[in-house]
């Protein structure tokens, strides 16, 4: 039976610019690499995040991404604050009913979604929680207070 997803390998053009957003804008911590890969983890596994570097990347059409979960909506608006400051290209926050989140580009063009789980109890008696989408403003709210 499966318990949920251990961990992700992506390929990325470069191990240095890649390490550079993912441990030192994101925060995640290397754990450990062999040659051509880099591991990190967020805390939860021993690793959460293995980069592999293969020099080119093959562009994926549509809103293909894949999320880190953020412990609460004040780190959610540090990591946002943080990752404006680094120059990292973030799309609209988003209230997605379950969860509230943003959008950025990692340095090889992928969409990374950065999110906070929203309480079942807020959401639980909708017929549909996966068919809204709100824009989420009270981030930036967040954001601008901690200046």
């Amino acid at each position: 039976m499966l318990h949920g997803i251990n961990h992700i390998a992506l390929p990325v053009r470069s191990l240095e610019v890649s390490d550079r957003f993912y441990r030192g804008i994101l925060g995640l911590r290397a754990v450990g690499e062999r040659p051509g890969m880099k591991f990190y983890t967020a805390g939860l596994h021993h690793h959460d995040l293995a980069l592999i570097e293969t020099g080119k990347i093959v562009p994926v059409s549509g809103f293909a991404h894949f999320c880190l979960d953020v412990v609460d909506e004040q780190s959610l608006a540090a990591l946002y604050a943080c990752c404006r400051a680094a120059g990292v290209r973030i799309l609209e926050p988003m209230d997605h009913t379950v969860m509230r989140a943003f959008y950025l580009v990692d340095p090889d063009d992928r969409i990374v979604e950065l999110g906070v789980d929203v309480p079942q109890s807020e959401w639980g008696s909708w017929p549909n929680p996966f068919g809204r989408d709100v824009a989420y403003p009270e981030l930036l709210s967040r954001v601008n207070r901690r200046r």
